[in-house]
């Protein structure tokens, strides 16, 4: 029996310090605490997130934050229009919002002032806001990812336990789509050993590609204190075979090797190829001041998003972080700089990045982006 208690939250839209370039969002919307569908494989339930004292209560006791569109009728004024994803650390589509709408009052709120949204779900209840998300798209920039990482019904009831089928969630990226707002594929954990077959991830990409835009690839499960005892319980009762080989991949570490990420993401990237989808959300390219500036930064932290992603380390691009966000902040247009040879004086620009914005500014294009989007 899941409990469902009412809350007042005392802010609701977080900003990012670096704006991501996995979802492009700037900032966090959570409208509930807990989750009903109780993934056995989700961080959420890591102390950094967590707010109970038994995690196993996570998917048990759902907080409503009842006053989320109220505060954030207020808190949008503050900010700057940018991308707004929800959820991080829950499900804005989970069982609870057919009755709350939570998540709809709050779409109609970013409407009002032009923020764009990027939805991550498990569940087809987005169709019912395809009005608010399609009105998101004309003015901004709107895109959704439906979660799905297997098509196994072996294995979704241990690690999706309560989650709408993959079948109807590939569905509803295909409406989506048909309606006019983008939608893809969020292929994200690939579970070690459970997941990771090369025959698993072909036929989530294959699929995908069907009627998706995108599908975004996650190797690198973590496995973080609660979500590790979670985890590891759920090999210990139903897999134990396994329990060596996840000792042996993780260690101590929240991540598994650098080596088998690598190689999960060159064989997911070479399927990509081969069934013609991309594997990143293009940047959003809605209006806004110093356009071009965003342009700019859009194309860093998409090269820096290979990097990431070729490498399998998340913090191998960082100077193209900074630089990106240095370009964001600027209070005059980059092609000025440009023109006055300043461009390495900008925070974060050396000399080899400098190079790529200078091609940028000068042919419209960049080659290294393109070579990185084309090969390994």
């Amino acid at each position: 029996m899941v409990k469902f208690v009412k809350v007042k939250a005392k802010s609701i839209l977080q900003k990012q310090k670096f704006r991501d370039n996995w979802f492009w969002n700037r900032y966090n919307l959570n409208s509930y605490r807990g989750c009903q569908f109780a993934c056995n494989y989700c961080d959420a339930i890591t102390e950094k997130y967590l707010v109970y004292k038994n995690y196993k209560d996570f998917s048990r006791i759902i907080y409503v934050k009842e006053n989320a569109p109220e505060l954030l009728e207020k808190e949008v004024k503050r900010f700057k229009p940018d991308v707004v994803a929800m959820s991080g650390v829950t499900d804005p589509y989970q069982p609870a919002e057919r009755k709350c709408k939570l998540t709809r009052n709050i779409l109609k709120i970013l409407v009002k002032h032009n923020f764009p949204v990027h939805i991550i779900t498990k569940s087809d209840l987005v169709l019912r806001d395809i009005d608010l998300l399609r009105e998101i798209a004309r003015q901004t920039w709107c895109t959704v990812s439906l979660t799905i990482v297997t098509f196994n019904q072996d294995l979704l009831p241990y690690l999706e336990p309560f989650a709408p089928p993959p079948e109807k969630r590939l569905e509803t990226v295909k409406r989506l789509n048909e309606e006019g707002v983008q939608a893809g594929v969020d292929f994200t954990p690939i579970v070690p050993f459970l997941l990771d077959s090369v025959e698993n991830i072909e036929e989530v990409i294959r699929k995908a590609s069907q009627y998706a835009k995108y599908v975004l690839i996650g190797a690198a499960m973590t496995l973080r204190s609660n979500q590790r005892t979670r985890f590891l319980e759920l090999l210990h009762k139903n897999f134990p075979e396994l329990v060596r080989k996840y000792k042996e991949l993780y260690g101590k570490q929240e991540n598994p090797r650098q080596d088998y990420v690598v190689r999960l993401n060159k064989i997911a990237f070479e399927f990509c190829k081969k069934y013609d989808i991309k594997n990143y959300i293009s940047p959003p390219d809605f209006e806004r001041p110093r356009k071009e500036n965003f342009e700019v930064a859009n194309l860093l932290l998409l090269i820096a998003f290979f990097k990431e992603f070729k490498s399998g380390n998340p913090y191998s691009a960082w100077a193209y972080h900074k630089a990106s966000q240095s370009i964001e902040n600027l209070k005059e247009s980059i092609r000025d700089v440009y023109e006055r040879n300043e461009l390495e004086k900008i925070p974060g620009v050396g000399k080899n990045i400098s190079r790529v914005i200078e091609e940028f500014l000068i042919q419209g294009r960049s080659e290294k982006l393109k070579r990185e989007i084309n090969s390994w």
